[in-house]
């Protein structure tokens, strides 16, 4: 195409070009950081990048489109424009180099093909992991999400990333998209960083990309906050005795008390077992199997637990628990044993029936205690904290009352002890006890001697 424009070159930049308005007639800026990279204002308001350049002994000027401003920042165009300018130094055809341009992959080609050949359980990735990271891509990188709440961050603050060539992705793009999803979620805009930083790692692996443009500070990302609210001892036996409860008689689980308090019985056994052994909520409470206890040796074993294989001991209390519940496995009640559901230890009543919405149920085992861990939360006078709180208060407590932090990092099932040093700031163990050393006063060693007979 053969153009004629009157030079303008600034350093261009996103701000910058947004304060540009259409003119009459079609008009044009110049980057001064990169030679040939042009801004292009059409009279419609739309705004474009161009890669300009004078072929060898030509004398009209030629022009490449490099995307528009709305998919393409200043940072990607200017990337853009320096390959098209080393390959024309280069003395290769500039419709070569566009066709090589266009056949390298987009951010979301390459998320496919890390999904496809990477991100499985051959890799080590659980079926959980997987789920979460998708669906954290699909909202935010993707833009796929339905919520008000998101969208409306996404409304006021446009982007588009997905659909951006590799090499056009800067270490900005990642901060400014950071940035974003930190106005609505601080922790996820951390994860969804991270999980592209696998994704770009994957991408230099492969040859799908020069260098991972994530290069973000410390001090740019999200801090992490901790919910370090526990119960305390005397909270976390009251909760306890509201969701177990025995007839004084039998010794058996008491069915009348939880239709009187209009509670569910299995729901309150899993909130039982999670305040007894400091399991993991879901993957170590809902779902458990009869097949991963053995009563003998008073040991639980998972075979992919989040810290891969391990065996727990299972303290006398909780052992109780488990023995109440294998003694109702023949009763007629939510605990019976049927066919479809007896491998578990916490069944699913609604197992193979539809729900309102004509879905129907395939777990086997209980799924959410959401209602019924508000409903006995209010019971026991205790303001509201996540049911996750209950494996804090466990692990805090244990420490309390053995002074061991090893002790509580093989309960936890911690790979580092870094990841248990958290329920010592929780309880603040050492610096407590150093106090109250402080304050003692110095025993004197009596002098009256002992009248012995």
């Amino acid at each position: 195409m053969v153009i004629k424009h009157v030079e303008r070159r600034v350093r261009l930049s996103d701000s910058h070009i947004k304060k540009l308005r259409q003119k009459d007639k079609l008009f044009s800026v110049g980057d001064s950081e990169v030679p040939g990279l042009r801004i292009y204002v059409e009279t419609s308001g739309t705004k474009n990048f161009y890669y300009c350049y004078k072929p060898k002994n030509e004398k009209n000027w030629v022009r490449i489109k490099l995307g528009n401003f709305t998919l393409l920042n200043v940072p990607g165009a200017r990337a853009k424009a320096k390959r098209y300018g080393a390959a024309i130094l280069d003395g290769k055809d500039p419709v070569i180099a566009r066709r090589e341009l266009k056949a390298e992959l987009n951010l979301h080609e390459l998320t496919e093909q890390f999904y496809s050949k990477r991100f499985n359980k051959n890799y080590g990735y659980k079926p959980k992991t997987i789920k979460v990271v998708k669906t954290c891509i699909d909202v935010w990188v993707n833009k796929k999400s339905i919520k008000p709440a998101i969208l409306q961050v996404q409304k006021e603050n446009p982007y588009s990333i997905q659909h951006k060539k590799l090499s056009s992705i800067t270490k900005e793009d990642m901060k400014g998209l950071h940035d974003i999803i930190r106005l609505k979620s601080p922790s996820v805009a951390n994860k969804v960083i991270k999980f592209l930083n696998v994704i770009f790692k994957y991408g230099v692996e492969v040859g799908e990309l020069a260098k991972n443009p994530i290069k973000m500070k410390k001090k740019h990302w999200s801090p992490d906050k901790e919910d370090n609210r526990i119960m305390t001892e005397t909270q976390r036996e009251n909760l306890l005795s509201i969701v177990l409860k025995t007839d004084g008689r039998t010794g058996k689980i008491h069915y009348n008390y939880y239709t009187e308090k209009a509670l569910n019985l299995v729901a309150c056994l899993i909130i039982a077992w999670w305040i007894l052994t400091g399991r993991r909520n879901v993957s170590e409470g809902n779902k458990i199997k009869w097949k991963q206890i053995s009563f003998p040796l008073k040991k639980i074993s998972f075979e992919d637990s989040k810290v891969g294989a391990k065996t727990y001991n299972i303290g006398p209390n909780a052992l109780k628990l488990l023995q109440l519940i294998h003694q109702e496995r023949l009763t007629s009640g939510p605990l019976l044993w049927k066919e479809s559901t007896k491998e578990y230890v916490f069944p699913s009543y609604n197992f193979g029936k539809k729900n309102s919405r004509g879905e129907k149920c395939t777990k086997g085992y209980f799924g959410s205690v959401r209602r019924t861990w508000k409903r006995v939360l209010k019971l026991a006078g205790i303001e509201y904290i996540p049911p996750k709180q209950c494996r804090h208060t466990f692990l805090t407590l244990l420490l309390d009352k053995s002074k061991n932090i090893m002790v509580v990092k093989k309960a936890a099932g911690h790979s580092n002890v870094k990841t248990t040093e958290r329920y010592a700031k929780i309880l603040d163990t050492e610096v407590v006890s150093g106090l109250e050393k402080m304050d003692q006063k110095p025993t004197k060693e009596s002098k009256v001697l002992e009248f012995k007979k």
